[in-house]
């Protein structure tokens, strides 16, 4: 049975296809034996190479993506090609995109991205559970699978990807003797670990809510644990990124054809996807889907 692909494009100056292809074997193998016998979704990646150069956009051609998805590679200095070849050969399919900050830590990220592409392609899955400020009330969380535990990480085959909750983790009361997380940790059903966040719509007011782990665990068994795993991911500049994205659907392009009046760059909503899901909560808002209280 074909497993649906993932194409993965790196379109950065400090990465060889070398290392983005050893990454991209590790983080295989955590989907096909760690993450599928959680989930039961898989998806395969498949590195998907280009002569485009995303600093000289006269060098983008027509050359379409593979696969049901993609994630790109990107830096400072490509991220407006990277939009510019998805805006012309992959406009239609879901996308994430891996902000390379440090070219000896970043393979974390795109498994983190890739986890939850795998999960909610088209970021706008909600989940009701408790309200983390009040739990007497309701909120609707993102379908995130790696958000709460994203300070946590494991090895394989000495590439370190990131750890996930499971489907437990999406119900209401935390049961004895399981787990909610991969690695076991030991985050509580719809919380947060130490240095993790979450985002979640607040019903009442309409507004999109990010909360950041404070707490460490207060089992000395889960405490340590914790720390063990623990991972310190460099810190993405979403406001940059989000500045990248608005100039370029701003700005005219003679090269991407108007394949799909529906779909492509114009109803992209943000390069991260907590940036995404807070666009999706402003409009569920706007169009009075919800209603303050």
């Amino acid at each position: 049975m074909s497993v649906p692909t993932i194409s993965v494009i790196n379109l950065t100056r400090c990465l060889s296809d070398r290392q983005v292809q050893t990454a991209v074997r590790a983080v295989n193998r955590q989907i096909s034996e760690d993450f599928a016998l959680v989930w039961g979704a898989t998806r395969s990646l498949r590195q998907h190479s280009t002569d485009f150069d995303p600093e000289d956009e006269d060098s983008l051609d027509d050359e379409p993506v593979p696969g049901e998805g993609v994630v790109y590679l990107v830096e400072e200095a490509t991220l407006k090609g990277a939009l510019a070849h998805h805006d012309l050969n992959s406009r239609a399919m879901p996308v994430g995109f891996v902000f390379v900050l440090d070219p000896h830590d970043w393979t974390v990220t795109l498994s983190h991205e890739v986890l939850e592409l795998i999960m909610d392609p088209t970021v706008n899955m909600l989940v009701p559970g408790p309200d983390p400020r009040d739990p007497r009330n309701t909120a609707l969380h993102a379908y995130e699978v790696c958000d709460a535990v994203e300070r946590t990480s494991y090895e394989i085959d000495g590439v370190r990807v990131s750890n996930f909750v499971t489907p437990r983790y999406f119900t209401p009361n935390t049961e004895p003797a399981t787990r909610n997380d991969f690695l076991g940790i030991g985050v509580p059903s719809f919380g947060v670990t130490q240095g993790s966040h979450i985002g979640f719509l607040d019903m009442g007011t309409g507004s999109w809510v990010t909360m950041v782990g404070q707490f460490a665990p207060q089992s000395p068994v889960l405490a340590k644990r914790s720390k063990l795993f623990d991972h310190l991911k460099p810190v993405r500049p979403d406001r940059l990124l989000q500045q990248v994205l608005s100039r370029y659907q701003r700005s005219p392009h003679e090269k991407p054809a108007a394949r799909w009046k529906d779909a492509g760059l114009h109803t992209l909503r943000g390069i991260s996807r907590s940036v995404r899901y807070r666009a999706m909560a402003e409009k569920l808002f706007e169009m009075k889907l919800l209603s303050a209280a």
